[in-house]
């Protein structure tokens, strides 16, 4: 199996434990590495050890950034070169020499898409850390990104006690943001903007209107219904038809819309069974990590926890020593001091 797999890095060393386990364990595929190193700091010198073994690219420092829009950034501008890949994060690793086999097995029976349904804050959907995908899929995804009626405004409304990305139809748009308060409760971030400095922010934003960072549907929606997306739900509302003008949504997960839009588009979807095991007494709260039937597993919060240390600081004490303890075992010639 010829097969690309995505990694977004930010600012942590588990990446480069991540890389040596894809390459222990690769088996008999032919495996491209794509490391998207978002951090632009030093964490650079980790990778040194294996720049031989993988696809360095460094993520614009002017663009708007995420690991959805790390995958979307890197698929768009031609870096992934195979028919199929696979997206994980900095933090994930097979802990077997076959656990890639199922991707082979999947993408031999036609399967298009698959991966990990996991419920998170947002609801549920399939996570994109070890989520196989054709980049035709992604590509007819795009376009129909590309081609949507609407312009998207990150954080633009005030609605529902909570601040809304607000989807404006572009056959309104001129209007809106003539006198945006003619129609919408306006967040403090746009108070006070011109026309044009509303438009710069939707322009510097587009990025996020991608398959991968994108919370488009065509409901309203509250902070309640946004975290019980799932679906039966959500699936009926995601493809706009254009009838609503203004439509306020709350956010997104990386990868839970292009999820809903491939089952909407009737693509052909495996589902991975994956087990959780949670950190001790934080039970549907932080994950210790998951766990996928044939041993990809994803330990959470591997460079989140870096801003955990006062706000939460058991799950920062736990998550550094986990990270120090599993790039500790790597072999002498790859560590870095």
């Amino acid at each position: 199996m010829n097969i690309s797999i995505l990694i977004p890095h930010y600012k942590s060393k588990i990446t480069a434990y991540a890389i040596h386990k894809i390459l222990e364990n690769k088996g008999e595929h032919e495996i491209e590495i794509i490391i998207i190193d978002n951090s632009q700091d030093e964490s650079i010198k980790y990778f040194e050890p294996f720049m031989n073994d993988i696809v360095y690219l460094k993520y614009p420092k002017d663009v708007i950034q995420s690991h959805g829009c790390a995958f979307d950034w890197a698929i768009n501008n031609g870096y992934v070169k195979n028919d199929n890949f696979i997206t994980m994060e900095s933090d994930s690793f097979p802990t077997n020499n076959k656990a890639f086999d199922l991707y082979e097995k999947c993408i031999n029976e036609g399967y298009e898409t698959g991966g990990s349904l996991l419920w998170l804050s947002g609801g549920e959907y399939l996570h994109p850390c070890f989520g196989f995908f054709k980049k035709s899929i992604w590509q007819e995804a795009k376009d129909y990104c590309d081609n949507i009626e609407y312009s998207y405004f990150p954080n633009m409304s005030y609605s529902f006690g909570f601040n809304c990305h607000l989807m404006i139809h572009n056959s309104v748009i001129d209007s809106v943001l003539e006198t945006p308060e003619d129609y919408i409760e306006l967040a403090n971030d746009y108070k006070g903007l011109s026309k044009e400095e509303m438009l710069a922010k939707r322009d510097y934003y587009k990025p996020v209107v991608a398959p991968f960072h994108n919370g488009m549907g065509k409901l309203n929606e509250t902070l309640a219904t946004y975290g019980r997306r799932c679906p039966k739900t959500g699936v009926p509302n995601i493809l706009l038809n254009g009838k609503p003008k203004l439509i306020n949504r709350i956010g997104y997960e990386p990868g839970q819309w292009f999820f809903y839009w491939q089952l909407a588009m009737k693509k052909k979807v495996i589902i991975f069974p994956t087990e959780t095991k949670w950190l001790p007494n934080r039970d549907n709260q932080q994950q210790e990590y998951t766990e996928t039937a044939n041993g990809l597993r994803h330990i959470w919060c591997g460079s989140s926890y870096l801003d955990m240390k006062e706000s939460d600081p058991f799950v920062y004490e736990f998550k550094h020593n986990q990270i120090e303890e599993l790039y500790n075992s790597l072999p002498e010639n790859l560590k870095i001091k």
